[in-house]
């Protein structure tokens, strides 16, 4: 439990990456499928990644963000994307798996599917229901990229249009938040954790 609160409190979000530094492509990916074990409405797992690691394309990249350094130093760049339409086109091999697993009865799958898909007909509710729980996806990320040895920095300073047209992601999706990912610039030193929240500020009981 220690390693775990350790992971927590260590991570921060990285401004300067080793741009010497690759991290393999099946480290990313074992990364992203240990982090797919997040929580999702339904496990309907409404998110999807692009994986940028190819220097000119974070070049190009690092315009779309701004002129943001870290894009195009650190060694990818991970793309969430949220698929307001998962309930529809999720919902049966999420579905099919409870049957097989003995979660629910065969003859109780179309009803459910119905009573999922009745919460994701709303644009505006689906959209965030999917930002939701690409959020709690990416967090994940972060984590257990801490327990890899590496840093991260989620950004939402980017033009959400152009990326989707670099990527080539439907107009329909959302692109809630990028992260940075790779090693800290050893010659950098980090300030101070900046200020947080103590509970008597943020929170209250009933």
């Amino acid at each position: 439990m220690k390693e775990c609160l350790r992971l927590i409190t260590e991570r921060r979000s990285i401004t300067f990456f080793d741009p010497t530094k690759e991290v393999p492509d099946e480290l990313i990916k074992e990364i992203l499928e240990i982090s797919a074990t997040a929580p999702s409405g339904y496990n309907l797992q409404p998110w999807e990644v692009v994986v940028v690691k190819d220097k000119e394309k974070k070049r190009q990249l690092k315009d779309i963000c701004y002129g943001q350094q870290k894009v195009e130093d650190a060694s990818a760049n991970i793309v969430f994307i949220a698929n307001p339409r998962a309930g529809f086109e999720h919902v049966d091999k999420v579905l099919d798996s409870w049957v097989e697993l003995g979660y629910i009865p065969k003859e109780a799958k179309e009803k459910l599917k119905e009573n999922i898909q009745r919460g994701w007909t709303n644009r505006e509710r689906a959209v965030r229901k999917a930002i939701r729980d690409t959020a709690l996806f990416c967090m994940t990320v972060m984590i257990v990229a801490r327990a890899y040895g590496l840093e991260t920095h989620p950004m939402e300073g980017f033009d959400e249009e152009r990326l989707k047209e670099f990527l080539g992601v439907d107009k329909e999706k959302v692109i809630p938040v990028m992260l940075a990912i790779g090693y800290k610039d050893p010659q950098r030193e980090l300030l101070p954790r900046a200020y947080r929240f103590k509970f008597e500020e943020f929170g209250r009981f009933l």
